[in-house]
């Protein structure tokens, strides 16, 4: 757990052997316990998680995380090329400005991005993949 992650913080040193089974199998344990949750989710009974996870108000974020994944590196590091010197992260209120900022015009771009590639590309297999319903008779 969180003392093979930050050693003897809570108070002592682990074995060896504990550490190298933690090290080893945490994620394995951590996919099966997703998979878990997905599938009981999928037949219906993951419960108040199933229900926070099927919650309406994700379907922006879902819509936009593939756009701001696909553009979140470059304008970062359009930014950085553009540094006459080596940033340093103080004060702090000026890190945060630039996140906020960075977020908000990363997002902006993605909602741009979905609203001129994605939807479109979306709509247009809709109509190539539709089905042709012949009238009976």
């Amino acid at each position: 757990g969180i003392n093979a992650e930050y050693g003897g913080l809570l108070g002592g040193e682990e074995p060896l052997s504990r550490t190298v089974t933690n090290n080893t199998l945490y994620k394995l344990g951590w996919s099966v316990a997703l998979l878990t949750q997905i599938f009981l989710c999928h037949f219906g009974l993951g419960g108040p998680i199933n229900s926070f996870l099927s919650w309406k108000g994700w379907l922006p974020v879902a819509r936009l995380s593939y756009g701001v994944y696909l553009l979140h590196y470059g304008i970062n590091r359009a930014w950085i090329a553009q540094l006459r010197h080596v940033y340093s992260f103080l004060p702090d209120f000026q890190s945060v400005i630039i996140f906020l900022g960075f977020i908000s015009m990363i997002n902006l771009l993605a909602a741009v991005l979905f609203l001129t590639v994605e939807q479109p590309m979306a709509n247009l297999e809709k109509l190539l993949t539709a089905r042709q319903t012949k009238p009976r008779g």
